[in-house]
């Protein structure tokens, strides 16, 4: 009973695009984990932590937008994969979380080992289902917009013995066809344009195969842009033109450029800097319209044309917008902007072991054609501020839908790629959120990291934020026995040398001097 039960749901995802497995043994899901190993085509990681698991899974998924299976012994085990999920609820991302069970009838009954785990993620799936006995799991309800969850019941005894191997991975289809969705959304789009005269675009994080189409449509607009670091566009040679660098202070700078914007166009993800946020008291005042491979608007207020990734590009190709707008209205802000720039490099240049300027340093030494992951808000907005402006063609993610510091080495290492130089930034707290991450670093094989890990004794974020110490944690830990912990190289960097590559994986610890960083971000005020 219990293997036609595994082998069913197993095949269920692998008919729904599943090629890869994370799987934490325990007793409750000793069946899957004794089907997966008699069946090696398939590609099985092994975890002793739920969290870190999930989170790996989902970096796994976000690289490959194919589904990612965690599979999970009953009880508390199964509660582990929440912050993961939210973060793929909110990220669009098709995890499929496969949590082992006791059988029905010990639910409310407090006995060993048993919770009440169906509906244990809430909103946070976009498909649900309980499985016992010979029922069939379905998951052709399930768009892979979000999270799946499978609840699957098991009767003793365990087996872990299959007789009959597992399907294939199969190629992954889409069945929608967004047509008349994208033809509406087009002329919504134009509609929004010719309704305003000072438009602002925000571009957010992109699927990679829509970028020269957006460049494109950009182009077309002729309307000022600000382009995130993790929309892959941020150094785009052909966006230079109409590139608005700045995010602090944005409302005061557009009032003394007189660039009165009155509408708002974002392209992908929700953005994280303090423009977006801002938006939301100025409802019935500027327009917003939003197109994104996600179905959120970032605000309490104002829609989205969602597109799932994969037909993303679809709508920017061969869209003509009716409108483009003159370069002169926003000449002056642009060169405001680009005033602006030379004075942040002579401030850079002036205090050289502060944090944000260890980032531009870095940012030049970082080898062409990485994948760069940077792991929560401190590393997201220095980079969109200090970064230099050369494309070295990075791949540049981050997780940013939901998730603060929860997860970001384990997601960083699902992302990770043999064939690239893998670079993560992450704040010092992030990094001791997530002290198990490197544990799968074993089973990659041929995978180099480079784990850069900014030491400020806390999280100097909120120094600009609160004057109350409580908020930073302040704390005089090193991570050399992090290092020594998973035996990879330690280096600790002061200064960012002029060869920053390695062979080897390794953690770097970044210690940036705290009087310099102060006096900058007291400087950057004036400008």
């Amino acid at each position: 009973m219990n293997n036609s039960l595994v082998l069913q749901t197993l095949n269920e995802a692998i008919r729904a695009g599943a090629q890869a497995f994370c799987i934490c043994p325990g007793s409750r899901n000793r069946p899957f984990v004794a089907a997966l190993k008699q069946n090696p085509h398939l590609q099985s990681y092994y975890w002793f932590e739920e969290r870190s698991a999930a989170f790996f899974a989902l970096g796994r998924s976000k690289l490959t937008r194919r589904p990612v299976a965690v599979i999970t012994t009953s009880g508390t085990a199964a509660a582990e994969l929440l912050p993961a999920a939210m973060e793929a609820y909110y990220s669009s991302i098709p995890l499929i979380l496969i949590t082992a069970d006791r059988p029905r009838r010990y639910r409310g009954s407090g006995a060993p080992q048993s919770a009440e785990q169906v509906g244990l993620y809430g909103q946070y799936t976009r498909f649900s289902q309980d499985l016992a006995n010979q029922e069939l799991c379905d998951l052709s309800r399930w768009d892979r917009q979000g999270p799946a969850h499978l609840n699957v019941c098991f009767e003793e005894p365990l087996n872990d013995v299959f007789e009959h191997a597992l399907a294939a991975p199969s190629e992954l289809r889409f069945n929608q066809d967004l047509d008349a969705s994208k033809s509406d959304s087009r002329r919504q789009v134009n509609q929004f344009l010719e309704e305003v005269s000072h438009p602002f675009i925000v571009v957010g994080a992109l699927p990679f195969r829509a970028k020269d189409s957006v460049v494109d449509f950009l182009l077309k607009l002729n309307a000022p842009v600000f382009l995130e670091g993790i929309s892959g566009l941020r150094e785009d040679a052909r966006l230079a033109h109409l590139r608005i660098s700045r995010s602090e202070k944005l409302w005061e700078k557009l009032s003394k450029a007189s660039y009165p914007v009155d509408g708002v166009l974002r392209i992908g993800g929700v953005p994280t800097f303090r423009f977006w946020r801002d938006l939301e008291n100025k409802q019935g005042q500027i327009k917003v319209c939003s197109i994104s491979p996600y179905p959120f608007s970032g605000l309490s207020w104002g829609g989205v044309h969602c597109f799932p990734h994969v037909y993303f590009e679809s709508f920017f190709k061969d869209f003509d917008p009716l409108k483009c707008f003159e370069s002169s209205k926003s000449q002056a802000w642009i060169e405001q902007d680009r005033i602006y720039q030379e004075h942040l490099q002579t401030l850079l240049q002036e205090e050289p072991q502060s944090e944000p300027s260890l980032f531009r340093w870095l940012s030049q030494k970082i080898p062409e054609n990485s994948l760069l992951y940077l792991g929560n808000s401190l590393p997201i907005r220095e980079w969109d501020l200090a970064a230099c402006g050369q494309d070295r063609n990075l791949a540049v993610y981050a997780s940013r839908g939901v998730n603060g510091i929860d997860g970001q080495i384990s997601t960083f290492l699902g992302l990770c790629r043999k064939e690239k130089g893998n670079w993560a930034i992450l704040g010092d707290l992030t990094a001791l959120y997530d002290l198990a991450g490197p544990w799968i670093l074993s089973q990659l094989q041929s995978v180099k990291i480079n784990l850069v890990i900014i030491n400020n004794g806390g999280g100097k974020i909120f120094a600009r934020m609160s004057s109350q110490q409580e908020f930073q944690n302040r704390h005089t830990l090193g991570f050399e026995p992090f290092a020594r912990l998973w035996r990879v190289d330690y280096e600790k960097w002061h200064s960012i040398p002029a060869e920053a590559a390695s062979k080897h994986s390794r953690i770097i610890e970044i210690a940036p001097n705290e009087e310099s960083t102060n006096r900058f971000w007291k400087k950057l005020e004036g400008l």
